[in-house]
């Protein structure tokens, strides 16, 4: 019976982050089809330029770069923008509150609600808040995967996170028959009841 040939140091470095590659493809083509090809077309180019790859750090990270921009790359050539807006128009999908320490907490939530829900985020926010929340990056591999400083990284997570939370409300209120509390889901009659 004839062996396997060892993997490659290409096969050990990166396969291990296919299923997280295909997840963070999948959230930004936004149907399993141009996602399995966008993860196909990464680890191509990966493989081709490995040996621009620094060993030790986030690999993780040096692949979702080169499919964030194959992303936009195919976007550019087919002369439509994926979701670009202005950070001043991305404010007002953003919901005003006071600042939020971590990914949102809501009574009543399933993880699943808080993956379908992320879906309604703008684009530039809910990118930021998978790598951030889901995919556990520091906020300066985010700013590198997405080409901007920390500060805009920072701020697109905390944006994102506000929006998330508003429409996770949104969904809870539907669900149990009230109307949408003007405080985000936090007012007074909840913390009467503890």
């Amino acid at each position: 019976m004839p062996s396997t040939p060892d993997p490659t140091e290409f096969e050990r470095t990166a396969l291990p982050h296919l299923p997280d590659c295909f997840a963070f493809a999948l959230s930004l083509a936004r149907n399993a089809v141009d996602a399995e090809d966008l993860v196909q077309e990464t680890f191509l180019r990966a493989q081709r330029c490995f040996d621009q790859f620094e060993p030790g750090t986030n690999a993780k990270a040096w692949l979702f770069t080169i499919l964030r921009r194959l992303h936009i790359d195919r976007h550019r050539r087919a002369r439509v923008r994926p979701g670009y807006q202005p950070e001043e128009e991305l404010e007002a999908f953003a919901v005003r509150n006071d600042p939020d320490p971590g990914p949102p907490e809501i009574e009543g939530v399933s993880p699943t609600d808080v993956l379908a829900a992320l879906e309604e985020v703008p684009e530039a926010f809910r990118v930021a808040v998978r790598l951030r929340d889901i995919d556990g990056f520091s906020y300066k591999e985010i700013g590198r995967v997405l080409g901007v400083p920390p500060g805009t990284v920072m701020s697109r997570i905390h944006r994102g996170r506000e929006s998330l939370k508003a429409v996770l409300v949104a969904w809870r209120d539907e669900r149990v028959g009230r109307r949408p509390s003007a405080a985000g889901g936090s007012g007074a009659s909840h913390e009467a009841s503890r």
